[in-house]
């Protein structure tokens, strides 16, 4: 082998090496959203594959339950992604710099030093060397695989007790935004600052885990036919309701968390999508089953704690605009997660619309 291919596969392996530490630290150590190549593809490759797998199913059950194996498909392919790169990295430096005859001898040399087995060592100084600095490296993919899986979890976990908080409230009732202010009311908080700051912190939890670590988007509830996005809707829904309907001193908190809210969908939206307009608004859907929703919900409105607003078509106008604020954010993320969410006053919604949305 010449000196120029030589110093071409040494040259290579340490832009391998390079590129995995560059991996590792914006996967792991930053905290902000960077574009990682290496963990956008294991990402896409664990969605791709469950969700290739979930098209035939007909309820959102069933896709939950097939969904559960994205977080751990996108972890083993990470790690795999991770461990084949620095292997190949070194396998190519030692053959470069003769520390192994061969090919197949340098890939094996490595592998050894990677996983620490030591069952080949390379016979040269240097190539010990470079043994140990690669033992080294595995020992460290094996300590992050301890140390940044629980950080996931407990991202799922801190979402899922708000998401399980409404539908205590909600039942499992569509209209969860109803049961939510119906709930404030029996216990004389709609108004209650502290609660809409609660709901506040935790979209900036979604805003601050689920934009920089997307595939956590895919990741469904612990509750069976519950989703973080159906939690989101009701949450935005109620909160413009309140908007909409009482006094702004009042509402204040209220406006504080749904302007929050919508920062966060976009951005996790502009992050599955790749759509990163920042004023992209719903277009009005006034179908005869969507009016009739917004009456109905109007109607409520006694029973909500609420002013009955006078005007009822200025009411529901001035509650549609507030909603194309995240209405497209919403059926963005839907299609990208196949989560579904009920929205009764845009346009009517079925079981059988997850279908749809999943071919789209």
């Amino acid at each position: 082998m010449n000196i120029g291919m030589r110093v071409a596969l040494v040259l290579a392996g340490c832009l391998g090496i390079i590129i995995y530490f560059r991996s590792i630290i914006r996967m792991v150590l930053l905290n902000r959203r960077e574009r990682d190549v290496l963990g956008r593809a294991a990402g896409r490759f664990a969605v791709t594959l469950v969700q290739g797998l979930s098209r035939d199913k007909r309820s959102y059950e069933d896709v939950q339950r097939l969904q559960a194996w994205v977080m751990p498909l996108f972890i083993f392919t990470i790690v795999s992604i991770w461990f084949l790169l620095v292997q190949l990295s070194f396998s190519f430096i030692l053959w470069g710099v003769s520390a192994e005859p061969d090919w197949l001898r340098a890939f094996l040399s490595s592998g050894s030093a990677l996983s620490t087995l030591g069952y080949l060592t390379p016979k040269t100084s240097l190539g010990e060397a470079l043994a140990t600095f690669e033992a080294a490296i595995g020992l460290g993919i094996v300590m992050l695989l301890f140390t940044f899986v629980p950080g996931y979890q407990a991202a799922i976990v801190v979402r899922e007790r708000k998401v399980g908080w409404l539908d205590s409230r909600a039942g499992g009732r569509n209209t969860a935004c109803v049961s939510l202010l119906e709930s404030l009311h029996r216990a004389g908080r709609t108004y209650d600052a502290n609660i809409w700051e609660e709901w506040e912190a935790w979209f900036r939890g979604l805003l601050e885990t689920h934009s920089i670590s997307p595939v956590l988007a895919y990741v469904p509830s612990v509750y069976r036919g519950g989703s973080w996005l159906a939690t989101s809707a009701a949450v935005l829904d109620a909160a413009s309701l309140l908007l909409v309907s009482a006094e702004p001193k009042d509402a204040e908190a209220a406006r504080i968390c749904r302007e929050t809210g919508v920062t966060a969908l976009r951005t996790i939206a502009a992050e599955l999508v790749g759509a990163r307009s920042s004023d992209v608004r719903a277009e009005e859907h006034r179908a005869p089953a969507a009016s009739a929703a917004l009456v109905e919900l109007h109607g409520k409105l006694p029973g909500l704690g609420l002013p009955v607003a006078e005007e009822k078509d200025r009411w529901a106008q001035s509650f549609m605009t507030l909603r194309a604020d995240y209405a497209s954010h919403l059926r963005r993320i839907s299609a990208a997660t196949l989560m579904p969410f009920h929205e009764p006053w845009e346009r009517p919604r079925s079981d059988e619309s997850l279908q749809a949305r999943r071919q789209n």
